[in-house]
């Protein structure tokens, strides 16, 4: 494998030379020139085209969240790591972050010493960098699919069974795309749930964000919290979320090995799903890099269950849609106010 290269975007020199020095121990990744500010750093960007970006927010001249969303407005595959204080002390700037496509987010460290700090980032940050290389060569070369999926969308059934839950997977770009599908979404008659790829700090905020944004009442989810009709469970940061059988069903939180390199993932969801469930499974895929939940679609299609994705205009990342539609497994790519009338056509049997 050719080595991971990485551009910095950091006003700091001291930052830029610890980052430098942090990646640089590792032998799998090349550093880039560094960029002084935000408009250098997307002149960079389009320059060298890094397989990478570590990205802080607060910068002269353009800051970091107006040059997140110019490269994924330009360049949707490429990833690209916040690296900023503001992404702790505000959940706000985070979920914006999110919003936008940002791919992951770390704290600046306050520690006491360079060779602290130093440290600090060789373990927490190298994971990172490779982790989110992963996700995208994972689906690489699914955000510019023009031909039809391999062997056809899938045909709706022809004996149609009534939704008993709606589930959703999401990760980059996934705040913005939820709030907007949300907004046009009439209530719900079965219950709801939710894996967006987002850490234990802010699902929470997220929820709140949803509840109070939407018509629906979104909370993020507690070990035994019952499903109901109506109402949205939001896996925690950190937890896999999966449905157990009840009167009523509940949602059981654990933390299992990663999947697809996270904790929520989408895939352990869906396939509780398809257990309880079977036909009567309706799951849609929004905007995020990698392929978390294309299994899981897998065996909702095996049971009989209906997929919906994102289509790719409309998402800000499409991995996660742009995989399962291209396997074949969805019936329809459809951007978010034609897929709010087509849940709620297929949620009343009309469909």
């Amino acid at each position: 494998m050719p080595p991971i290269r990485v551009l910095v975007v950091d006003d700091s020199s001291v930052v830029r030379r610890t980052l430098k020095t942090v990646l640089s121990s590792d032998p799998g990744i090349e550093v880039l020139t560094p960029a002084i500010d935000g408009k250098e750093g997307l002149e960079f960007a389009e320059r060298d085209k890094p397989d990478l970006v570590i990205l802080d927010v607060d910068m002269p001249r353009m800051n970091g969240l107006e040059v997140l969303a110019a490269l994924k407005q330009r360049t949707p595959e490429m990833p690209v790591i916040m690296f900023s204080s503001l992404v702790q002390k505000g959940s706000v700037i985070t979920l914006d972050a999110i919003s936008l496509g940002a791919d992951e987010y770390y704290c600046k460290p306050s520690t006491t010493g360079a060779e602290e700090t130093i440290e600090l980032l060789k373990r927490e940050l190298l994971p990172r960098v490779h982790s989110c290389v992963k996700k995208n060569l994972s689906t690489s070369g699914f955000w510019k699919i023009n031909l039809p999926p391999r062997g056809g969308p899938k045909p709706a059934p022809e004996k149609k069974v009534l939704p008993g839950v709606f589930a959703i997977g999401v990760s980059a770009g996934g705040p913005e795309a939820l709030k907007n599908l949300f907004s046009i979404l009439p209530p719900i008659p079965v219950p709801g749930l939710i894996v967006q790829h987002m850490p234990p700090e802010f699902t929470k905020s997220l929820a709140e964000f949803l509840g109070s944004q939407t018509r629906h009442p979104v909370v993020e989810a507690k070990h035994g919290d019952q499903l109901v009709p109506g109402k949205f469970l939001l896996a925690p940061g950190n937890f896999h979320m999966v449905v157990e059988k009840g009167t009523p069903n509940f949602v059981s939180l654990n933390q299992g090995p990663e999947e697809n390199f996270c904790r929520p993932a989408v895939d352990p969801m869906l396939r509780s799903v398809a257990k309880i469930y079977g036909a009567a499974s309706l799951v849609t895929i929004l905007t995020g890099m990698g392929q978390d939940g294309l299994n899981g679609c897998k065996e909702i299609s095996k049971v009989g269950g209906r997929i919906f994705v994102q289509d790719q205009a409309s998402s800000v990342v499409w991995g996660m849609p742009g995989i399962v539609y291209k396997e074949g497994l969805a019936e329809e790519a459809l951007p978010l106010d034609a897929l709010a009338s087509t849940i709620t056509a297929v949620l009343s049997g009309n469909k």
